[in-house]
C-alpha cells in the first residue's frame, strides 16, 4: 500500500487498465473468442482509443491476435492433412519437390565435373595442336643410307 502512494493517480490507472487488458485477454483465450481491439476494449471495459493511443496496449493485443491466428493455422492445417484428398496430393507433391531438389542439386555437381574435365581436355588440346605445330615448323632432313657407307 505504501508503495501505491508514492505513485501518481495516472500512473495507477495506466496499472488498473494494463491488468484489466491482459484479464480480457485471458478470457478471450479461454474462450476461444476471437482476439481484436474492438473485442478487448469492451471486455476490458474500456475504450478503443485508449488502446490505439497506449503503445504497449496495442503491442500486447496484436501480439495476441498473432498467436491466435498461428494457433488457428496450425489446427487447421493438421484437420485437413488428416482425412483431405488435397492435402495428400500437397504432400506427395513437396515430397517431389524434395526429390527434385536433392536431383538437382546431385546434377550440377555433375555438370562442375565434367565442365572442370572439359577445361582440362580442351587446354591439353590446345597444348597438343602447339606441339603439333612447332613439329611441322621444324625442318627434318632426311639422310639417304645408302649415302652413309
Amino acid at each position: 500500500m505504501t508503495e501505491n502512494k508514492k505513485l501518481s493517480l495516472a500512473e495507477i490507472n495506466r496499472a488498473k487498465t494494463t491488468v484489466k487488458v491482459e484479464e480480457a485477454l485471458t478470457y478471450l483465450k479461454k474462450c476461444k473468442l476471437p482476439i481484436n481491439i474492438k473485442n478487448v476494449s469492451e471486455q476490458a471495459g474500456i475504450s478503443r482509443k485508449t488502446l490505439y493511443n497506449r503503445l504497449d496496449l496495442k503491442l500486447m493485443v496484436e501480439e495476441a491476435m498473432s498467436l491466435q491466428s498461428d494457433l488457428n493455422t496450425s489446427t487447421s492445417i493438421e484437420r485437413k492433412s488428416k482425412g483431405s484428398v488435397q492435402a495428400e496430393r500437397i504432400e506427395k507433391l513437396r515430397e517431389k519437390n524434395k526429390q527434385l531438389i536433392g536431383d538437382k542439386k546431385l546434377i550440377l555437381e555433375q555438370n562442375m565435373i565434367l565442365t572442370k574435365e572439359n577445361n582440362t581436355l580442351k587446354r591439353r588440346l590446345h597444348d597438343l595442336e602447339e606441339l603439333l605445330q612447332l613439329q611441322r615448323n621444324f625442318k627434318v632432313v632426311q639422310l639417304d643410307n645408302k649415302n652413309s657407307c
